[in-house]
């Protein structure tokens, strides 16, 4: 027997059914034609503007270029859609070559011009068939060459450290290489004394390292060449622990006849010094003085100076740094 009503969950599902089939027919329209308009709009010629980083090469041996020069060129080029996408995929970063030596001379010495757009087919050949070039702009660049010397410059360590507690530095920073060879123009060279790398901070350092630090490129560095542009500092770390010492002290440079009394005669030193080198500081490695010499009118003090100490200590503390004095002759 056929029931009188329909189910309705049946028919609200086939017309879902119906409904997701029209979308996916329309959404696959809608695709076809975007292709289509894709395709036929890539096939279209277009003139476009780029901008490349540029190197010069071919500079004369012993001269270099005192100028500055641009970093980057606009190349206006006309192509097809598709030559022109698959270009700026594959060739994003690429680096357009100029050659110096097509230059010509001024009239003022060591001074010439490039005409880029003269050179156009030197640079076309860095390109695609395809891709033909329009406009180079600066249409015009300007070399302005200076005699080639060298020299040798001191590295200076832009290095700041702060250590963990107890430790210090043994010595100073070692670069290797100390010097570096600088090369270009002489008005430029003469005025550099020395190179510095860049800031490095280093913190709660507990141990010796070795790293490799670069060298600052400042304006001037950045019209010379450089034998490298990176050298390695050396830190030599270690534990370090305080000692104290008592000291005698003695006159300096007293005239035959003349005693001077010292109140108190003797001085403690308190210093720090690396663990392994604990048991080599002893007293007779000291010599603490009080110079005559020195003495100011009308004073009752005379400073403490230690004429000898060990080298291996550090952070040196006189306590006390004046005594009181009687001369007696």
């Amino acid at each position: 027997m056929t029931p009188f009503f329909k189910n309705s969950a049946d028919e609200g599902e086939n017309q879902g059914i119906r409904l997701n089939g029209r979308m996916i027919t329309f959404l696959f329209c809608v695709l076809i034609s975007a292709f289509f308009w894709l395709m036929l709009s890539l096939s279209k010629e277009y003139e476009i503007k780029l901008i490349f980083p540029v190197a010069y090469i071919n500079s004369p041996s012993d001269k270099v270029i005192a100028s500055r020069l641009p970093e980057t060129i606009e190349i206006e080029v006309k192509s097809s859609g598709f030559n022109l996408l698959i270009y700026k995929i594959k060739k994003k970063n690429e680096t357009l070559l100029i050659d110096v030596a097509d230059s010509k001379p001024l009239p003022q010495k060591n001074h010439y011009f490039l005409l880029t757009n003269s050179r156009i087919d030197k640079i076309t050949s860095q390109f695609s068939n395809d891709i033909k070039i329009l406009k180079i702009s600066p249409d015009t660049i300007f070399l302005n060459f200076n005699k080639k010397i060298s020299r040798i410059v001191p590295v200076k360590a832009n290095l700041k450290i702060s250590f963990d507690n107890l430790y210090q530095e043994t010595d100073s920073v070692k670069l290797s290489p100390a010097f570096i060879t600088i090369s270009g123009g002489a008005d430029v060279v003469d005025k550099i004394r020395f190179v510095e790398t860049e800031p490095v901070n280093l913190k709660n350092v507990n141990d010796s390292l070795s790293l490799k630090l670069t060298i600052l490129k400042t304006p001037e560095l950045k019209l010379i060449d450089l034998s490298q542009s990176v050298v390695t500092a050396f830190v030599n770390v270690t534990k370090f622990t305080e000692g104290s010492i008592e000291l005698p002290i003695e006159a300096a440079n007293l005239p035959a006849g003349y005693e001077l009394k010292i109140f108190p005669d003797k001085i403690s030193v308190k210093y720090n010094v690396a663990f392994q080198n604990y048991e080599k500081i002893t007293p007779i490695r000291f010599h603490a003085v009080v110079d005559y010499l020195k003495i100011e009118p009308g004073s009752n003090k005379i400073k403490v100076e230690l004429e000898k100490y060990p080298l291996e200590i550090r952070s040196i503390k006189i306590n006390p740094e004046k005594v009181e004095y009687i001369i007696r002759k």
